[in-house]
């Protein structure tokens, strides 16, 4: 690929954050360029399937107040609603959607690849290109270059990322994708500071592994809460949650078996998980 078109705004990374910078640029009417390497795994939800949440629930309403996807995309791909900390004031109240993981996806792929303002390149970027002390673009790992006015980087957990599994340790942007390998020594280069912050996964779990009789349903609100604040009513498909409780015993256990792996060294805090189940 040799591409030489300069787009006013390049958006590294096609997560949710990237996909968020790019709808709203586009919005503007600036023409994005999307760099990302599956075109497939736009919008991908890695982990908890859930948008919102302590805190979270915030940040979303307010992307959503400011023009952004997640919060309507999450409504129309919910499975459970619920708002948290009710026992508290309402200041923390705090909106959480338990969501098809592949229909989320699937909406905000459509959502950008249907975007007249947002082209969509398979590549990866390894290198920022500065001219004359301002960026210009950005170079990708099959040696062609990019150009825009603006770069924003998006790259997420894949910037040099580094799974741990058990006590293996392994180069990957999440399991069986590649991780984002150049950025980081390019910004370390051009003078930055780089560090890391840890994120955990919750373990998938056999359902035909689980006595049921030992677990308890959990459902959502009766009237469910949009996110979107000028959004009157949702009235969404509704599958409870099932919780499994902590005991001593069970603790003890999660204690003996966790012992070396690197996200649960020290104490154990695990509290009651929710698995949204069909």
């Amino acid at each position: 690929m040799k591409q030489k078109t300069t787009h006013d705004i390049i958006v590294v990374g096609g997560g949710h954050a990237g996909v968020e910078a790019a709808n709203i640029a586009a919005k503007m009417n600036c023409s994005v360029l999307m760099i990302t390497m599956d075109k497939k795994a736009i919008g991908r939800m890695s982990c908890n399937p859930a948008i919102g949440g302590l805190a979270k629930g915030q940040m979303v309403r307010e992307i959503d107040m400011l023009g952004g996807l997640m919060g309507s995309l999450a409504d129309k791909s919910g499975l459970q609603f619920k708002i948290l900390n009710k026992s508290k004031g309402r200041a923390v109240w705090s909106p959480r959607a338990q969501v098809d993981k592949r229909q989320y996806e699937t909406l905000v792929t459509s959502t950008v690849l249907n975007n007249k303002n947002i082209d969509v390149v398979l590549g990866e970027a390894v290198e920022l290109l500065v001219d004359n002390y301002s960026v210009s673009g950005v170079s990708l790992r099959d040696g062609s270059s990019v150009f825009g006015k603006t770069v924003v980087l998006t790259c997420g957990t894949f910037l040099s990322g580094l799974i741990h599994v058990g006590e293996r340790k392994i180069l990957a942007g999440r399991m069986g994708e590649e991780g984002s390998i150049g950025i980081t020594e390019s910004l370390v280069a051009l003078g930055f500071k780089t560090g890391r912050l840890k994120t955990g996964t919750p373990p998938r779990l056999n359902k035909n592994s689980i006595d049921w009789n030992k677990t308890s349903i959990a459902l959502g609100d009766d009237s469910p809460v949009p996110f979107p604040i000028k959004r009157a009513t949702l009235t969404p498909q509704t599958i409870p949650a099932i919780r499994y409780a902590p005991t001593k015993k069970r603790t003890r256990l999660l204690k003996k078996t966790s012992v070396g792996r690197p996200c649960s060294r020290g104490t154990l805090q695990e509290q009651a998980q929710d698995i949204v189940h069909q």
